[in-house]
C-alpha cells in the first residue's frame, strides 16, 4: 500500500473462488424505460433489507470483448442484471479518463462537472459533488469506502469516503475491497481497477490480444472472488445488495470493416459493459437501437470540381416560380479541409449562375455542421434558413419545401424527416432562370467533400406526415401518395460513365464533369441517429451514480441538476 486515510484495512486472506452458473438470458430488443426523478420501484422490494452497494470500476474493457470472452463469474450474474455490452463513455473525450471517472461518480457532464478529459483545472465538483459526499449528507452513519491504485482517480475522486486508499495494484485493491465487504456495516464499497488498460495500452484492447485476454481473465476472477465474500456474509440473505459493474472506456483497435457502422457504437474507445446485478433482478438486454437501412452502391464521390448538370430534357422544371414544390437529397459528409465535418457553403444542389445572393435561383449548401437554403427571386429579395445538423460520416436526409398558405409562400426545412425551420419567401418573387440545374460543386473556392444520392424534386409540397414517412427510404417507390408529381429523381448510386440517368417521368439525365470522378462503394446507414440520440438508447457513464443514490433509497433533487437516469429491469 502506498498510503491510505482513516483506512479501516484488515489483513485477509487469499481469496478464491469458482462460479459455474449456467448463462441464460434473453436477446430481448426492447428499451429500458425512464422513471421520472423520484425513487423507482421495480421487481426488487426496495423496502426489503437495508441497501448496501458493491461498485466495481474497470478501465479500459471493451464490451464486445467482455460479451465475447469466457468469463465466467462476470457472466454469471446476466440472469438476474440489467445489462449492456454496448454501453457508451464519454466520446469527446476517451481515451483520457478524467471525464469519464467524474461521470461515473457525479451524475453529470462535462459541461456541469467542468473536468475535460485529464484537465482538472475547471473543476467544479463543490458544485456537483461525488456520490460519496452525496451519500454521506443523506446518510451520515453510511460506512463508504473506496479503493484504487491510480493516483490522479484517488486525489480526485474519493472526497467524502470514510475510508480511502491508494494501493500498489489490482491485487491491494482486491484484498481491500474483500475487506470492506466483510465489515457488517458497510454501504458502499467502490473497487477501481486499472490492469486492465495497462494490458490494452501495452498490447491492443481486444480479445484477439493475449495479454488483454489474460486481464480481462484476471479481472473475472477478481469479480468472482468479491462475489464470494459478498455471497459469504452472515446476513446475506436479508440484506437488499446492488453489484454494480462498469467498465470507464474502451480502447482504440482497428474494428473489421464489417463491423463499422459509422457510429458511435464502432468507437472502440468509448464501447463500455455496464451490469447492474440484483438477485431479485430479472433478466434485462439493452442492445444499441436500430439504426435504418444501409444505402448500398458505388457511389459517386463530389468534391474538388467534380459536378453533374442536367444536359437532357428541359430545365425549367426545376425553377421553384410561384408556385410549391419539395427537393430532396441525401447527403453523406467527409471529414472536410479541417477535417472536422465541417465546411463553408459548399452547393449541394443549385439552380443559378453562380454561388452568390445577387443571382436569381437557388442553393441548397453545406454551412458548419449543418446545411442551409438560399434563395433569390425576380422581385429582387433574397435569404436563406437553416436545416439542421448533419450526423458525420453516415446518409442524411435533407428537404426543403414550398408551402402556400393564406396567400404566403414559406420555404420550410426537414433533416430525417423531422422539421427545422421556416423563412417566408413571399416577396422574393418568382424563383425561374433558364439555367441548368448543378448538383455538386459550382467552380468555386469553397468545395465540398461528399457523397450526394437520391435527389428528388416535386411540383407540390409534400405533407409533413408524407415526408416523414418516405425521407429515409431510398428511392420513391410506385405507390407514393404524390408519385404523380415528381418531376426528378436522380438516385446517383450505380451510375456509370459521365452519366447520371433521371429515373423520373421527365428524363432529366445529367452529365458528370471535372478532373478527378471516381466512384466509391458504401454501405452506410440513412438517418441513423444522432450521438447524442444514440446515447441515450443505452447505459451511459453519468447513468450509474444515479442507480447507486436510487437504490440507497435516496432521493432526487432537482437542484442538483443530474443528467443520468434509472434503468429498470422491466
Amino acid at each position: 500500500m502506498r498510503y491510505s486515510i482513516n483506512t479501516k484495512i484488515r489483513p485477509s486472506s487469499a481469496l478464491s473462488a469458482v462460479i459455474a452458473v449456467a448463462v441464460a438470458w434473453s436477446c430481448n430488443q426492447e428499451f429500458a424505460k425512464v422513471l421520472p426523478d423520484t425513487v423507482p420501484i421495480d421487481s426488487v422490494d426496495v423496502a426489503f433489507g437495508s441497501p448496501r452497494v458493491l461498485y466495481i470500476i474497470a478501465d479500459g474493457a471493451r464490451g464486445k470483448s467482455v460479451r465475447e470472452g469466457e468469463f465466467a463469474h462476470i457472466h454469471s450474474l446476466l440472469p438476474n442484471a440489467i445489462y449492456s455490452w454496448e454501453s457508451l463513455a464519454d466520446e469527446e473525450t476517451s481515451p483520457q479518463d478524467g471525464t469519464n471517472w467524474a461521470d461515473l461518480l457525479t451524475g453529470v457532464q462535462k459541461n456541469k462537472h467542468g473536468i475535460i478529459g485529464n484537465d482538472y483545472s475547471d473543476a467544479k465538483l463543490e458544485n456537483f459533488p461525488l456520490i460519496f459526499e452525496r451519500i454521506k449528507e443523506a446518510m451520515p452513519a453510511s460506512n463508504l469506502q473506496v479503493y484504487t491504485s491510480s493516483t490522479a482517480f484517488y486525489d480526485h475522486f474519493t472526497a467524502g469516503a470514510d475510508t480511502r486508499g491508494l494501493l500498489d495494484g489490482d491485487g491491494a485493491v482486491q484484498a481491500a475491497a474483500a475487506g470492506a465487504l466483510a465489515e457488517d456495516d458497510i454501504t458502499l464499497v467502490t473497487a477501481h481497477y486499472t490492469e486492465v488498460d495497462d494490458a490494452g495500452r501495452q498490447h491492443g484492447y481486444d480479445l484477439s490480444v493475449p495479454a488483454y485476454k489474460a486481464a480481462l481473465t484476471d479481472f473475472d476472477n477478481r469479480v468472482g472472488a468479491l462475489l464470494e465474500v459478498l455471497r459469504n456474509r452472515p446476513n446475506y440473505s436479508s440484506e437488499n445488495w446492488l453489484v454494480v459493474i462498469k467498465s470507464s472506456r474502451g480502447g482504440d483497435f482497428e474494428v473489421p470493416e464489417w463491423e463499422n457502422d459509422n457510429t458511435i457504437f464502432s468507437d472502440p474507445e468509448v464501447n463500455t459493459f455496464t451490469i447492474f446485478y440484483s438477485n431479485r433482478y430479472n433478466t434485462r438486454i439493452i442492445n444499441k437501437p436500430f439504426l435504418g437501412i444501409r444505402f448500398q452502391g458505388d457511389f459517386v464521390h463530389f468534391r474538388d470540381q467534380v459536378r453533374a448538370e442536367v444536359t437532357a430534357g428541359d430545365n425549367d422544371f426545376y425553377n421553384l416560380d410561384n408556385s410549391a414544390f419539395t427537393i430532396e437529397l441525401k447527403v453523406k459528409k467527409n471529414p472536410g479541409p479541417d477535417n472536422n465535418f465541417e465546411f463553408r457553403y459548399p452547393a449541394l444542389l443549385s439552380k443559378r449562375n453562380r454561388w452568390s445572393w445577387d443571382d436569381v435561383g437557388w442553393t441548397i449548401f453545406l454551412e458548419g455542421r449543418g446545411w442551409q437554403f438560399n434563395a433569390r427571386g425576380l422581385g429582387g429579395n433574397v435569404g436563406q434558413t437553416n436545416g439542421g445538423n448533419l450526423a458525420n460520416a453516415t446518409w442524411n436526409s435533407i428537404a426543403v419545401v414550398g408551402v402556400i398558405r393564406d396567400g404566403q409562400r414559406f420555404a420550410r426545412t426537414y433533416t430525417n424527416g423531422q422539421f427545422n425551420n421556416e423563412v417566408n419567401i413571399t416577396n422574393y418573387g418568382s424563383i425561374t432562370n433558364d439555367l441548368p440545374l448543378i448538383l455538386g460543386g459550382r467552380n468555386e473556392n469553397n468545395q465540398a467533400d461528399c457523397y450526394i444520392a437520391d435527389v428528388r424534386i416535386w411540383k407540390v409540397a409534400l405533407p409533413e406526415d408524407v415526408l416523414r414517412q418516405y425521407s429515409c427510404e431510398i428511392g420513391v417507390p410506385d405507390d407514393h401518395p404524390y408519385h404523380d408529381f415528381l418531376a426528378g429523381l436522380w438516385l446517383v448510386v450505380g451510375s456509370e460513365g459521365d452519366a447520371i440517368m433521371d429515373e423520373g417521368p421527365l428524363g432529366g439525365h445529367m452529365t458528370l464533369s471535372g478532373d478527378n470522378i471516381t466512384r466509391d462503394p458504401l454501405a452506410d446507414y440513412v438517418c441513423a441517429p444522432s450521438s447524442d440520440d444514440l446515447g441515450e438508447t443505452v447505459p451511459r457513464n453519468i447513468d450509474v451514480a444515479v442507480q447507486v443514490m436510487t437504490w440507497l433509497k435516496i432521493p432526487r433533487q432537482e437542484s442538483w441538476q443530474l443528467d443520468g437516469r434509472v434503468w429498470l429491469d422491466q
